[in-house]
């Protein structure tokens, strides 16, 4: 038996579904476990019983001891919206915090068993700027960045790259459904820069753009997809900002990477401590690979409706290895 730890949302149990399907077929079960279910009966609870300590999670009504499972496929877990909401709103971050303990104790207490991906793995790749530092040393172009706080160093970046970069998160918003695009840094933006103060930010030259390309990485096995993300104002700067029900309206298709590419994408994935991943690249205009970032639990499930690629079942396959 293996266990999944991830959310009620539609596209992952849709996603959930189809890695079920394929270790079906090897003889292997998952189950579910819907951290956004905990106000509705999905608990975890660790326990020491006479010298004895005992983790256990409770699925569709079923108490199942994690010491069983063979393999643990974590997938960004996150709690209800009516705990984001929560009054007063000064506890919602002790909230987050406690809950984020309970998980957190089986990444220590389950760290030998087969993880996709190990969360020790995924909390240090998701760091925007050792992303950078690794792709960097495995070899990728990278864009020039300034990531700061600091108004003063934003302008002079601003006015270095003739006033042409943008901005993004330096870390995904927690808030479920609610998401921050990459956008242009206009004038408009700048005049009120000193608000940078109160959040860190990533700041990139802006690259012309060729296509954009979507790499999913299960293992030993890539997954790559073109993304005709120039074709259309709305996606040209960032592609995911026409979604639709489990999927992006952008037209993409099946890619096929040069070699040397698949190599420095490997050695990143090693170096990084990594089975899966989702990892964005812009082609620029003179043919280039242009390394931007890392989801160490990114979305993949669109690229299989699209391309009908088997990533579900390499997913199986990797959960099984």
């Amino acid at each position: 038996m293996i266990l999944a730890i991830g959310n009620n949302s539609i596209y992952e149990v849709d996603s959930f579904k189809e890695v079920k399907k394929s270790l079906n077929k090897h003889g292997e079960d998952i189950v579910l476990f819907k951290q956004d279910n905990c106000l509705v009966g999905e608990y975890l609870s660790f326990s020491v019983n006479n010298g004895q300590c005992i983790y256990n999670i409770i699925i569709d009504g079923i108490e199942y001891d994690i010491a069983d499972f063979s393999a643990i496929w974590y997938i960004k877990p996150r709690l209800p919206k009516e705990l984001f909401s929560y009054e007063p709103i000064e506890h919602r971050n002790f909230i987050h915090k406690q809950f984020f303990e309970m998980r957190r104790t089986i990444w220590s207490m389950f760290n030998d068993k087969k993880w996709l991906n190990n969360p020790w793995s995924i909390d240090k790749a998701e760091n925007k700027p050792y992303q950078l530092l690794v792709a960097l040393e495995s070899g990728f172009n990278t864009p020039d960045t300034v990531i700061t706080s600091d108004p003063e160093l934003v302008m002079d970046f601003y006015n270095k790259h003739s006033k042409d970069i943008i901005v993004k998160l330096l870390s995904s918003s927690i808030i479920p459904d609610h998401v921050i695009y990459t956008n242009k840094v206009t004038d408009e933006y700048m005049s009120e820069i000193s608000s940078v103060k109160m959040s860190p930010s990533i700041f990139q030259e802006t690259v012309k753009k060729d296509h954009e390309l979507r790499i999913t990485v299960v293992g030993n096995r890539l997954f790559p997809v073109k993304i005709y993300s120039q074709e259309d104002s709305e996606t040209s700067l960032d592609w995911r900002k026409k979604p639709k029900f489990n999927d992006f309206k952008v037209r993409m298709e099946s890619a096929v990477l040069p070699r040397e590419v698949e190599t420095k994408i490997f050695v990143f994935m090693n170096k990084l401590g990594l089975d899966f991943g989702c990892i964005d690249m812009i082609v620029d205009e003179n043919g280039d690979y242009i390394f931007l970032e890392i989801n160490s639990n990114g979305q993949w499930y669109f690229v299989q409706l699209n391309t009908g690629a088997k990533i579900a079942e390499a997913i199986a396959s990797e959960l099984i290895s």
